[in-house]
């Protein structure tokens, strides 16, 4: 028996694993604050190379006001197409006012602002507070049914998502999942990359203002940007036990 046949044996015993969907633009964001938070709880804006500042707001998503901020999981690898659906607001950065809004952007633009998509998976045995949407109250609500409405129009199912109203933590996801490609993003499983997640989620809790730089820059970028800050430039790989206090 293979190996890639034995650890499909191993996670099948282990149950189900549910994924939550996110990308490149705000992974160094997750990695630093250890958890997947419920929406509206992010506490800083990502950083798009070609656009600058991004910031994203729930309530523009549902007034949030038929049931709490959730987490929101699937138990599908695919990339749900409601994410595949963006809509862009441009705001004046001195008088705060929308100046445009454009209509929905469509798959590919949504790609590029997006950069690489990302999953990352958690095994719902080991984490109590992840619960089918189905069975959750606000699933049957106002914004539920027009989420679900929504969602079921562009060919995703509902009946496939899972929620959380506690934080996640990163410590507890068992699989990280990512696309080499922007405008074509097929999603690679990364084994690799889950011991350096883990690594940096550590440091950040062990290492006070510990700072991950945007995933999408380059190494040398990311190192001339620490030696800007005056921080030290630190493999993910590294060990935090060798990290300066």
């Amino acid at each position: 028996m293979g190996e890639a046949k034995r650890r499909k044996m191993r996670e099948a015993e282990l149950g189900p694993v549910v994924y939550h969907h996110t990308s490149t633009l705000r992974t160094n964001l997750l990695w630093m604050s250890g958890v997947i938070e419920v929406e509206g709880q992010s506490r800083w804006p990502a950083f798009h190379p070609k656009l600058g500042e991004i910031r994203t707001d729930a309530l523009m998503r549902r007034a949030m006001k038929d049931f709490p901020p959730v987490a929101w999981f699937t138990s599908e690898i695919d990339i749900p197409n409601c994410l595949r659906n963006t809509r862009v607001f441009l705001t004046d950065n001195k008088t705060g006012e929308i100046r445009y809004e454009e209509e929905e952007t469509g798959r590919q633009l949504s790609d590029v602002l997006a950069l690489n998509r990302v999953a990352i998976g958690f095994r719902l045995s080991e984490n109590s507070s992840i619960v089918p949407w189905r069975d959750h109250p606000g699933y049957l609500t106002s914004e539920g049914a027009e989420l679900n409405e929504t969602a079921r129009d562009v060919g995703d199912d509902p009946d496939k998502w899972y929620v959380s109203e506690q934080p996640i933590d990163l410590l507890k996801s068992v699989q990280i999942w990512s696309s080499r490609s922007v405008t074509n993003p097929k999603l690679e499983r990364w084994d690799w990359y889950l011991k350096d997640v883990h690594n940096m989620v550590r440091g950040c809790r062990t290492n006070n203002g510990m700072y991950i730089p945007p995933t999408w820059l380059k190494d040398e970028e990311a190192r001339a940007l620490a030696r800007a800050m005056g921080m030290p430039a630190i493999s993910g790989a590294a060990d935090i036990s060798t990290l300066p206090k």
